[in-house]
Order: C-alpha cells, then sequence, then structure tokens
C-alpha cells in the first residue's frame, strides 16, 4: 500500500482537486490514498487537499531560501500544517 512518502514524492503526478487520506497518527510511513471523496476511506482520516499540500512545500521552500525539501522534510512539513493548521517554522 502506498504511504504518505510516496504520495508525496508524486505529488505532481496527483490530481490537484484531490484529498489526501492517511491513517493516524501520521508519519511519512502512514498509509496514505489520494481520493475525491467526501467521506474518508476506512481506516484513514482527512490530512489535506493535494493543492494544499504544494502550497505548504511551496512556502517550506520560499522560507528556506528557495531550497528543496527532501521527501522526509516535505513530509514533516505537510504532517505540521495539517495538525496545526500552520506552516513549518524554519527553525523546526
Amino acid at each position: 500500500m502506498p504511504t504518505l512518502l510516496d504520495r508525496v514524492q508524486s505529488l505532481d503526478e496527483q490530481p490537484l482537486e484531490g484529498l489526501i487520506y492517511a491513517a493516524k497518527r501520521w508519519t511519512a510511513g502512514s498509509v496514505a490514498v489520494v481520493a475525491a471523496l467526501d467521506e474518508p476511506p476506512p481506516g484513514l482520516d482527512y490530512l489535506l487537499e493535494v493543492e494544499l499540500v504544494h502550497d505548504v512545500l511551496e512556502v517550506w521552500s520560499s522560507w528556506r531560501d528557495g531550497a528543496r525539501p527532501t521527501a522526509a522534510e516535505a513530509c514533516k512539513a505537510v504532517i505540521h500544517y495539517a495538525e496545526y493548521d500552520v506552516y513549518l517554522d524554519v527553525h523546526r
């Protein structure tokens, strides 16, 4: 089953209107699916919209002088935003 890490690594292949659902406690290794559903698939919880994940990663990069996050850093930023509704600070 694909993980959140897999979904983040293939983000450009995911539909912008898609929603990401993942198994909690969210980690890079959480099972994750992208779907256009209003209800989460069984055993998974809403994480973020694909379009919003793009925004989270753009902000991450802009706050770090254009650096590109590793897949692990990207997952950390996405999970942080999903949990706290704020972008991941540069010092974290």
